[in-house]
């Protein structure tokens, strides 16, 4: 037979024209979406530097994003791994005048090979990439520091000196060093990356920002708690997930001390979270309660407006709250310390909406027209009134311009401002001239505007400003995540289902569902929508903590209450937002992991005594310096007294400390205490005048308990609150049947202004 190599050579050109056919075909004729769902993505080699990109016949594919920016860039242009990484692609696809965005894609970058060192070490969140060396350095009874940021250097030798109980001496920059800080000029790890390289001559962290070496002295420190001998040899090198990472806390409706928020703050940065957005303003959301008792929730639901305000009404009415409230310098303070710990504070003023503290001081400024809850009326501002704009942004720039006594705006250290403009219950034209008469406000001023998302139930043909502007989606009801992010808004993953916490509630209880949350949540995922893990407008994600339980509802909680509830999210969060999308670890592995590396440095948030002993005094005088630190659930005081006189209305304190007072006599005559965040208990019982008496309270979460002469004297119950109508209270069928009492034993200063005397004085931690 005779061979023709011509014929022989097209015949092998057509079989593998077929075979391209066949392979393409379902491409060929699939629409955009179906493109966009069936990609493939070639493998990716050790040391490639552009990603591959998919093709499909007739159809135009564009990268959309990775989940780590840092590693896969808007181009496609990759980074050099240390370790094998996972990384979550997208692409945008267009095909015969559609476009479709694509699934998440997982491709793992791969490093060199290398020889197997010193496994990973387990911190919280995970770090990214690993190569492990061999052996570690030790570290001495007294460790150097080098470091060229003085305020971190400060910071970090604190700490340390915490962790180890060491001596911690700090040296020259660039000297030779136990630990070394070093600002890299150019790097790939993005504005909180940082890496940690440790060998026999020492420990290393750089970056590029004094953001990104803190976040590696935590890194360092979380390894030294679990061991403080040394140190494992190896390099890290890691960076976050998503830029926003962190939680809402209403401080409006639960005051909330600023000790407590330092202690939140430092958690916060132990986790690597980095966003505290705090609701300024609040009110009683449920006024229907007082409409339906024949009261007027106008003069009678609580409100609170926390900062320290010039604003008054012309009838004199205060926009400041009157239990608690930071004046203006404690808060741009506050907003420094959280800077210096790598967190960013959001602070939000909710308008028009939950806005009582604003109409009790404009009541001219009440919202007119037609609205679904008309018993919330009260809280309503006027949308679409001008005037009301012109008065929510002149209290606006009390804080975001130059304030005279500070000679800097009181929120100069932020980068984000808070809008609010959730739940209003008026016209939807109206919701949207004052959401982008307030977003453009802030916008002029300088500053990144955020706002909930509410656009979804307010569609309508007056614009809101979406460039430059962060919304917060909440509720799918409220606001659909695709339709937010197609009308150009960055989000931020707030879902109420998953991620709303209202303390002791019987609805929004994501504390209950932490396992669920590490095991199943995805950032990307909100309500029942889904976007690219690494779409460039999904900034992160956050969790709220609502204080809807206050006013005639409130059961007597405290911040101490709920700071399992905080700091039990804050380590699934940061894992979820910081870490891969994969967790390392089961649940059970990572809350023993969270018991290992304990709080964070300096925080006592549950005030424990390190030693556990008890304390005893026989005091010669009052008042007298106890100088203990205040004791925190479980204890017992016992002491032996005698009041000399109870004058009608006088308060006598027995026991004092920044958190709080322990009332022998209450103006009404009974023992009591008021703790730090300005609510008042009463036991219900009176202590005798001039007869000696045995005094115990015994003090448990939740319930502290008066004992007198070893009779039981009552459980101590809030006052606060309590100054309503007889008949309003007999008859509101939503009043608390629990009451929460838990008390923080004030241990400063001892019979400040008792009269009488105190024998026999004891503490004893149980």
């Amino acid at each position: 037979m005779p061979f023709f190599p011509e014929r022989h050579t097209n015949m092998n050109r057509n079989i593998l024209l077929m075979m391209a056919a066949f392979a393409a075909g379902p491409l060929m004729g699939q629409d955009a979406r179906q493109i966009a769902d069936s990609l493939s993505i070639p493998e990716i080699k050790a040391g490639t530097r552009q990603l591959p990109m998919p093709s499909a016949s007739g159809a135009q594919i564009k990268l959309l994003g990775a989940d780590y920016e840092e590693l896969i860039n808007s181009k496609g242009k990759i980074a050099p791994v240390i370790s094998d990484t996972p990384v979550n692609v997208s692409f945008k696809v267009t095909k015969g005048g559609q476009e479709a965005v694509s699934k998440d894609y997982e491709i793992t970058l791969k490093a060199p090979a290398a020889a197997q060192g010193n496994p990973k070490p387990r911190v919280i969140p995970e770090i990214l990439q690993w190569k492990g060396g061999k052996g570690e350095y030790k570290l001495g009874s007294t460790i150097t520091v080098a470091c060229p940021d003085k305020e971190l250097a400060r910071t970090f030798a604190a700490d340390l000196e915490d962790v180890l109980g060491r001596k911690v001496r700090l040296v020259s920059p660039g000297g030779k060093a136990d630990i070394s800080f070093s600002l890299f000029k150019e790097s790939n790890i993005g504005k909180e990356g940082y890496s940690l390289a440790v060998n026999a001559g020492g420990i290393r962290i750089g970056a590029l920002t004094p953001t990104g070496l803190y976040w590696g002295t935590r890194t360092l420190l979380q390894m030294l708690r679990q061991n403080p001998d040394g140190v494992p040899c190896g390099t890290a090198v890691d960076f976050p997930r998503y830029p926003v990472r962190g939680f809402m806390l209403d401080i409006a409706r639960t005051p909330y001390p600023l000790s407590y928020l330092k202690d939140l703050i430092r958690t916060m940065s132990w986790y690597k979270l980095n966003d505290l957005h705090l609701v300024i303003n609040n009110n009683y959301i449920f006024h229907e309660h007082y409409v339906d008792n024949g009261h007027d929730p106008f003069k009678e639901s609580y409100s609170a407006f926390r900062l320290e305000s010039n604003v008054k009404g012309k009838d004199g009415t205060p926009l400041t709250a009157k239990d608690l409230s930071y004046t203006k310098k404690e808060f741009a303070d506050l907003i420094g310390y959280a800077r210096r710990h790598g967190v960013n504070i959001v602070p939000e003023f909710d308008t028009p909406g939950h806005a009582l503290s604003f109409t009790r001081v404009r009541p001219d400024l009440i919202y007119k027209g037609p609205m679904n809850h008309e018993k919330r009326r009260c809280e309503m501002l006027d949308a679409g009134n001008p005037e009301t704009i012109s008065f929510v942004t002149r209290v606006f720039d009390e804080y975001l311009l130059k304030d005279p006594k500070l000679g800097r705006p009181v929120f100069a250290g932020c980068k984000v401002f808070h809008v609010g403009a959730d739940e209003f219950y008026g016209d939807k034209e109206d919701y949207r001239h004052f959401a982008d008469g307030v977003l453009s406000h802030a916008l002029k001023r300088g500053y990144t505007p955020r706002i909930w998302g509410s656009l979804s139930a307010k569609p309508g043909k007056t614009p809101v400003v979406s460039k430059g502007v962060q919304m917060n989606l909440w509720s799918a009801g409220w606001m659909k995540a695709w339709e937010a992010v197609n009308l150009g808004y960055d989000v931020i993953n707030t879902n109420d289902g998953a991620l709303y916490i209202v303390p002791f509630a019987n609805y929004y209880r994501m504390d209950r569902n932490h396992k669920g949350l590490y095991n199943n949540w995805i950032p990307n995922r909100i309500g029942n929508e889904t976007l690219p893990a690494g779409h460039p407008q999904l900034l992160g994600g956050t969790f709220a903590i609502w204080n809807d339980e206050t006013d005639i509802m409130h059961t007597g909680y405290g911040p101490y209450d709920i700071w399992g509830m905080l700091s039990g999210s804050m380590d699934v969060l940061s894992q979820k937002l910081w870490g891969k999308a994969k967790a390392p670890d089961t649940f059970e592995e990572h809350r023993e992991l969270v018991a290992a590396i304990g709080n964070a440095p300096r925080t006592n948030p549950l005030h424990k005594w390190k030693d556990a002993q008890p304390f005893a005094v026989t005091p010669s005088s009052l008042p007298q310096k106890l100088d203990k630190p205040s004791l925190g659930p479980n204890y017992r005081l016992t002491a032996e007294l005698e009041l000399n006189a109870a004058p009608e209305g006088r308060e006598q304190v027995l026991l004092s400390a920044p958190e709080g007072e322990l009332l022998a006599v209450m103006k009404d005559g009974t023992v009591g205490f008021r703790r730090d965040d300005t609510l008042e208990f009463s036991f219900g019982a009176k202590l005798p005048v001039g007869k000696k008496v045995k005094v115990e309270i015994v003090g448990e979460p939740e319930k502290t308990s008066l004992f007198l002469d070893g009779q039981p004297a009552g459980t101590a119950v809030l006052k606060s609150f309590s100054d309503k109508s007889k008949d309003f209270v007999e008859n509101f069928k939503h009043r608390p049947k629990v009451h929460r009492s838990t008390f923080v034993l004030p241990l400063k200063t001892l019979g400040e202004s008792f009269q009488g005397k105190v024998y026999n004085f004891n503490v004893q931690p149980l």
